[in-house]
This record gives C-alpha cells, structure tokens and sequence, in this order.
C-alpha cells in the first residue's frame, strides 16, 4: 500500500528566501531557530454497493461531442536548460513526480521529475494556446502514478464565464496525451476559485468546477464524474440540481468510489460542518461535529468552520477545526467510524495533512507533528513563507514556497527540519 500523499498551503523556511526577478530565489540551508512548541493541541451505515450504483447509474449527462483533435496553436514546450518555476507539485517518489508552472510565475505547463525534483521534462498536453494575447491558461492536474495522470485547463480571470474543455489523460508519463470528450459548462473556475480534479484510481475520477460567491452564501458548483479514465464526464450535481451549492467548499476528499467527505466556510452554521456522500456524489447530507468535551459551549460563543479534510478509507478520517473569533482555538477530529463518533484534540492551526491513522503534519508558520493521531504535537521548525506541499514519507517531501511574488522549490529529508533549495531546469 502506498503512503498518502499529503499536500497543504502553509508558510515556511523563510530564512531560504531571496527575492529575484522572475527567477527561482537562492540559499542552500536553513535551521530552524529555537523555539517553543505550540501548546497541545461508531461504523456508519453506508448503502450497500448494489445501492450505492444504482444511485449513480442514470446521471444528467455533460454536453458531449465526438472526440476530435483541437484545432489551433497548442501551447509550446520549453527549450531544454530553460530555468522554471514550479507553481504545484505532486511528488509520487522519492525520484518520480509531476509539477505544473513555467516561465513567470505561470502555471500553463506540465512537467515530470525522475531525479527528484532537480530537472524536468516538459510533457505539455497539446492544450491550445489562448488566442487573445491579454488571456492567460492555467493547468489543474492529478496523477496517479509515475505514468498516469490527468490535466484541465481554465483561463486565468476574476469572473466566471462559460467554458468548452477538455479534460487531458496520459498513461505513458506525458509522452502523449488523450482528450475527452468536450465538455461545456458555464463556468469552470476563475483565479480564485479554481476547479479542483480528482482521481481514486484509473478509471474513476471527479472534477469540481466552482464559480465562487454569488451572493446570499451561495458558491455554485459543478461534480461531475468519470469512470472510463476521463473519456467521458457525467453530470453527478449541477447548480440548479444536487447540494453542496451553499458555502464556500473548504476542502474535499474522497475516500473510495463512493464516500466522500466536503467542509465548508463563510456560511452562517451553528457548527463546524461535514458535508458527506455516499453514492459518489450525487446526493450530500450535512453532518456537524460535536462541541469537544474540555468546551461543550464552544460553537454557541465563537465562529469555528472546518477544513482539511483527509480520508484514508470510508470510515478513517480526521477534518481541522479554526475558530475565527475568540480565543482563536484549533482543533483536530477523528473518526474510526465514518463519522458516528469522534475525538478532539487541540491542534496547532493550518493545513492538515494526514500520512496515516497516527502521522500527520500541521502546515503553517510553525510546523507540527503528530505520532499518536492528535493527541499531542511536537514542534518541527518556524518558517516565513507561503507553502504548497507533497510528502512521499513522513520525511521526505517538498514545497513551493511563496512569499510575494518570487517562488522557490525547496526539499526535506528530515521530516521539515531543514529544506534544500532546488533550482529545477527543463531537460529534453
């Protein structure tokens, strides 16, 4: 069985940082300063398998045409040596990977990693370029593999506006590329609110494309889902059909085919609130977590939304708790049972990201562990920089650091201890 990988957004390693122009910043090393760690922080019945599909069997569609190879200027690979920014990264190895960026800051290229993040193959998808010079394109993408993976593309704007896509597929690490068939929407995501893909294995696979807030808490969404390999998209929830259409979704995951797990925000809630499935989307109940034991009144007197969610399998999981007003407080909950039971602890804030049962990492400026799913933290090492994150180990991982506008790939071997500089390049 594989380790989970775990990806958050968080602030880090700010000593590794020097600004440059459009250029991947320098440093080798960094350890962290001293400092004192933060204070510590039943089964669900699901609907049998026969039920659960025949709940799924018969969605609306997505508007679909004959697979035909897009017409126009695809977007141009990198010459080799060229220096990149990596924008996302989602290590499968310690060697192997995927990343998405480019030249600038941009994120309309695809690359691949064999030698752990140093140099990079560009294997662009044959996307077409945009046609208007002042339009920007930017790639969402989720690998399965070394070899397999799946890449959309939506044009980089503050309003939503309709959308022809394609949803890209490669079996082969990027050597080529198969599209699915076209899909039209009217809205698949913008620079804020950018759609989200999702894969449980080769066939199966989601995608959620979000038009963000459109007044009184609502947050449309498209779920749409796929089980050919993303050949073919189907309609699981639309905005004028299916939940999930209030709130901002905070965070999503699928544990299986059929069980899946959505927090929300910025939604007038008595509760931190799970939104949860099990018939692959299609229908959603909301399910509030309890107020932990040491603070029964808490969520009477203080805004807490939850976020993070993080499924190992139908009935493991852990979500974080923020309270925003307040003392401020974090929490950490986790189920054994799908949700009918849970345990609270305190956590340390940030992106949870959850290795195992008993391991995870909490990303924020202060980075935290775990080894006893929760019940206590231990102190890893201050940093100063906005992070987006892939670990592979409960040591070995890596981070696109931000802090402004310059970005720097960086590395750990030691659990986030220290992290190594990488200055990744294109290689034919």
């Amino acid at each position: 069985m594989n380790i989970r990988i775990a990806t958050g957004t968080a602030l880090i390693l700010g000593s590794l940082l020097a600004t440059a122009c459009n250029m991947p910043f320098a440093g080798e090393q960094a350890e962290p300063e001293a400092e004192e760690p933060a204070a510590e922080a039943p089964a669900a019945e699901a609907p049998s398998e026969k039920e659960a599909e025949e709940a799924v069997s018969e969605p609306t569609e997505a508007p679909e045409e004959a697979i035909e190879e897009p017409q126009g200027t695809p977007i141009a690979h990198l010459d080799s040596g060229a220096l990149i920014l990596i924008t996302h990264i989602q290590m499968i190895t310690q060697q192997r990977g995927w990343g998405i960026g480019g030249l600038d800051g941009n994120s309309d290229h695809v690359f691949r990693t064999k030698n752990g993040g140093q140099t990079w193959i560009d294997v662009t998808p044959p996307e077409l370029a945009p046609e208007e010079s002042n339009l920007t394109k930017s790639a969402v993408g989720n690998f399965l593999n070394p070899m397999t993976g799946w890449v959309i593309y939506y044009e980089e704007s503050t309003e939503p506006s309709p959308s022809r896509f394609r949803v890209w597929g490669t079996t082969d690490g990027g050597d080529s590329w198969n599209p699915s068939r076209a899909i039209d929407l009217e809205f698949l995501g913008t620079s804020d609110y950018p759609p989200i893909l999702g894969f449980e294995d080769a066939d199966n696979g989601w995608l959620i494309a979000r038009y963000g807030p459109a007044g009184m808490h609502n947050y449309p969404i498209y779920l749409l889902r796929t089980a050919d390999g993303g050949e073919r998209w189907e309609m699981a929830i639309t905005p004028a059909e299916g939940g999930l259409q209030s709130c901002r979704k905070s965070g999503v995951d699928f544990g299986s085919l059929m069980v899946g797990w959505v927090t929300v925000a910025d939604c007038p809630i008595v509760a931190p609130e799970v939104a949860v499935t099990h018939d692959g989307g299609r229908s959603w109940e909301p399910l509030m977590l309890p107020a932990p034991d040491s603070r029964p009144e808490l969520f009477e007197t203080e805004l807490c939304e939850g976020h993070s969610p993080q499924l190992i399998s139908d009935l493991i999981g852990a979500v974080a708790v923020s309270c925003r007003t307040g003392l401020k407080l974090n929490y950490i909950y986790t189920t054994q049972d799908g949700g009918v039971t849970w345990e609270s602890h305190l956590y340390p804030g940030g992106e949870l990201a959850l290795i195992n049962p008993n391991m995870a990492y909490a990303f924020d400026r202060h980075i935290h562990q775990t080894l006893d799913g929760g019940q206590s933290w231990d102190f890893v090492k201050t940093v100063q920089w906005d992070g987006q994150f892939s670990f592979v180990t409960d040591q070995v991982g890596w981070a696109v650091a931000r802090q402004g506008d310059a970005l720097a790939l960086v590395s750990t071997t030691n659990g986030g201890r220290t992290w190594n500089l990488l200055k990744p390049s294109i290689t034919s």
